[in-house]
C-alpha cells in the first residue's frame, strides 16, 4: 500500500507484465489544502483508537486530538499584507502536514477496500495487493478490463466530496515519483 520512497517503489515493480497491463497513476489534487478538518479528525481518531499503545503513558488520545484541532483551526497566514485563517486543510510546509495527510489517505483507503469488497471481492484483493501510494501520488499496474478502471476511478472520487483523484493512464510509459516507467514488448 504505502511506499517510503522511489527506491521502495522500484522494489515493487514486477519483472514482467502482460501486453494488456495499463500503467495507471493518480494524483490527489491539492491534498493538503483540501482535507476538511472533520475528515482529518475522524481519520486521526480512528488511527489513534487502533494504535493506543503507540501513545504510551505520556499522552492521552484526547490531548492529541485537541492539539491537532487547535493546530488546524488556528493556522494564520499572510497574503498581500492581509491576514487569513485557513478554514480547511492543513498548511503545506508544516511538520504535521505529511503525517496528517498520510493518515487521512490511509483512512480513506480502508473505506475504499470496504466499498470494493461490497462490489467485487477479487478486484478488492487485487487493488489491495497492487495499489501503491507515496503521500498524494498513487500507482497501480492494472491487468483488468477498462470498465474496472473506470469504476475504480469513480469509487476513488466518491470517497469524499472534497478529495479528488486525477488519473493518468498509459499502455506504454508513465512517470511516477522520480521514475519513468516504460513497458517494453519482448525483443
Amino acid at each position: 500500500m504505502y511506499v517510503r520512497d522511489d527506491i521502495d517503489f522500484l522494489n515493487f515493480i514486477p519483472k514482467q507484465v502482460s501486453d494488456q497491463t495499463k500503467l495507471v497513476a493518480f494524483d490527489i489534487v491539492s491534498l493538503y489544502t483540501t482535507i476538511p478538518h472533520n475528515l482529518g479528525m475522524e481519520a486521526i481518531s480512528d488511527w489513534l483508537s487502533k494504535n493506543l499503545e503507540l501513545l504510551g503513558s505520556r499522552f492521552y488520545q484526547m490531548f492529541v486530538i485537541e492539539s491537532l484541532k487547535t493546530n488546524l483551526e488556528n493556522n494564520i497566514f499572510v497574503f498581500n499584507n492581509k491576514y487569513y485563517n485557513q478554514r480547511k486543510g492543513t498548511a503545506m510546509g508544516t511538520k504535521v502536514a505529511p503525517t496528517y495527510a498520510t493518515l487521512v489517505l490511509a483512512y480513506l483507503e480502508t473505506i475504499l477496500y470496504k466499498r470494493l469488497q461490497e462490489e467485487d471481492i477479487a478486484f478488492a484483493l487485487y487493488v489491495k495487493e497492487n495499489w501503491k501510494r507515496y503521500l498524494n501520488d498513487c500507482f497501480i499496474f492494472l491487468e483488468r478490463p477498462i470498465e474496472d478502471l473506470i469504476r475504480f476511478e469513480k469509487i476513488l472520487n466518491s470517497l469524499h466530496k472534497d478529495i479528488r483523484f486525477k488519473m493518468q493512464v498509459s499502455n506504454t510509459e508513465l512517470p511516477f515519483l522520480d521514475i519513468l516507467l516504460i513497458k517494453q514488448t519482448n525483443i
